[in-house]
């Protein structure tokens, strides 16, 4: 329940668990997911349309803001402390408003072009399982910050949701075809993870909404390469 709280704009009534959410963190993915699967019977383009909406509805806008100051922070080929600094900045730059175009774009025409609406449902699940091993992988980068009290000693129940949903991907599509995929998955999570620590040296809050949207862009775009 918290992790629904905290990545949708649902709000439950029940005691916050920073902490404990994580291990949900997938499975909140489906639940978005499922959405994506609805909207994928409105008629095209408005489908891509409503989809796009429907992600930056349903998560408040969240993972874009991350997007945005992640994207100022990175292209700006400065020291790690003035990275950090850019990305506490809550004004945006030319390269936090061109990563969001064209990511939006991206999925705009991804969601017309997606062929299997089942697939859609796995587009937030990777986008979130990518966080958790990001999570898991890498130090909060500040000292203090609203995503630091959801890091914590991680154990395998963190990761089983994301492990569960990609083992049941198996059995809803071509099993040669996931495999590709898959594997495609954990070598864009390594490279975020190498990417992040040589430059970072660890992972924010705003560097986690980057890695989901631009997870979610990979994903669905490799999706439709490989015509699912």
């Amino acid at each position: 329940m918290s992790s629904l709280s905290f990545l949708t704009i649902i709000r439950i009534n029940v005691d916050f668990d920073a902490k404990g959410s994580v291990k949900f963190f997938t499975l909140t993915g489906g639940l978005i997911g499922v959405g994506l699967y609805g909207l994928s019977y409105t008629p095209a383009p408005f489908r891509g349309f409503l989809m796009v909406f429907y992600l930056a509805l349903i998560s408040g806008g969240l993972h874009l803001d991350g997007l945005a100051d992640a994207s100022d922070a990175f292209f700006s080929h400065r020291s790690r402390d003035e990275m950090l600094r850019i990305m506490k900045d809550s004004r945006i730059g030319t390269f936090g408003v061109l990563a969001l175009f064209f990511v939006l774009l991206g999925k705009y025409l991804g969601f017309n072009a997606i062929r299997n609406p089942l697939f859609l449902i796995f587009i937030p699940i990777y986008g979130r399982f990518v966080a958790v091993y990001l999570m898991k992988k890498l130090p909060y980068a500040r000292e203090s910050g609203t995503a630091k009290s959801f890091f914590k000693k991680f154990d395998i129940w963190d990761f089983l949701g994301g492990f569960i949903f990609v083992a049941l991907s198996f059995f809803l599509f071509d099993p040669a075809l996931m495999g590709m995929l898959n594997a495609s998955f954990f070598l864009w999570g390594f490279f975020l993870f190498s990417y992040f620590k040589r430059r970072i040296g660890g992972i924010t809050g705003d560097m986690i909404g980057f890695a989901i949207e631009i997870t979610e862009l990979f994903m669905l775009l490799l999706g439709v390469f490989y015509g699912l």
